[in-house]
């Protein structure tokens, strides 16, 4: 029997910590993501190859990267990009401004358009070189980097003809759903809201983005003014996407789950 609706499940910021690269791990073999993006310029992304590369059947996603948004944990370009850092050399916190954070932002920095397509292009490369199932990129904390800059979203258009990938359709339009809302964090209430979504999708492709992650110290000790629940968030997020209940619903209802490799 075919399946009209197609759900497109995404686990978000793999290489950027070990909880992140073992809890989007777990949301694939476990549970019912299909797709984990990798962030080049984070600290773990050797360990999150080594995982992966081992599971060939979980797509690979290069999700670029131009911000380091974190108090505790930071991370860098990967090549020379003085227009893109702080005083402290890491990208800086945000693309876009945002009302009622006062961290500095791309958008209003001298940046330099030859300085950020050099580097995305070296993440695009590395990604391709270390990740054998990588098909796509995706964006880091904004939908497409077209909308950060048009010329910058045909960069990212001839870096994924250049290399063979596919430039994000969730940038250009695919329908997303929310799952669940942020409060309660519990993994139990955020199933129950999730079953409820996937019930109700209608035919078509749809995508679910989220970030799963496993507890440890370091997922503790991640957050920033503002959100500090960040290790709840995303322990949530793991437990409702590996639920026997959210399972369930897809094992009995009219949906298939895909990867960016099936688009």
């Amino acid at each position: 029997m075919p399946h009209p609706v197609r759900l497109l499940v995404r686990a978000d910021d793999a290489g950027s910590s070990w909880s992140s690269n073992m809890g989007c791990l777990h949301a694939c073999t476990r549970g019912i993501a299909r797709s984990v993006e990798v962030m080049m310029p984070g600290a773990w992304v050797a360990h999150a190859a080594e995982l992966f590369n081992a599971h060939p059947e979980i797509d690979i996603g290069i999700h670029l990267t131009l911000t380091s948004e974190w108090d505790n944990i930071r991370w860098r370009p990967l090549t020379h990009a003085p227009s893109l850092v702080g005083s402290d050399g890491n990208f800086l916190p945000l693309l876009l401004p945002r009302d009622g954070d006062p961290r500095p932002c791309l958008a209003k920095a001298n940046w330099s358009r030859s300085e950020i397509t050099a580097e995305l292009r070296a993440q695009v490369a590395l990604g391709v070189k270390m990740f054998g199932s990588a098909s796509h990129v995706s964006t880091h904390m904004i939908r497409h980097l077209k909308d950060f800059d048009p010329e910058i979203g045909v960069t990212v258009a001839n870096l994924c003809e250049d290399f063979g990938l596919i430039d994000d359709p969730f940038g250009h339009g695919l329908p997303r759903i929310q799952g669940y809302p942020k409060y309660p964090l519990d993994g139990e209430a955020r199933a129950k809201s999730l079953t409820e979504d996937i019930a109700k999708l209608g035919d078509g492709t749809h995508i679910l983005i989220d970030h799963p992650a496993q507890t440890s110290p370091e997922l503790n000790a991640t957050g920033h003014d503002g959100y500090e629940d960040v290790a709840a968030d995303r322990i949530g997020c793991l437990d409702a996407w590996t639920h026997p209940m959210v399972m369930e619903c897809i094992a009995t209802g009219n949906v298939r789950l895909i990867s960016y490799k099936d688009l």
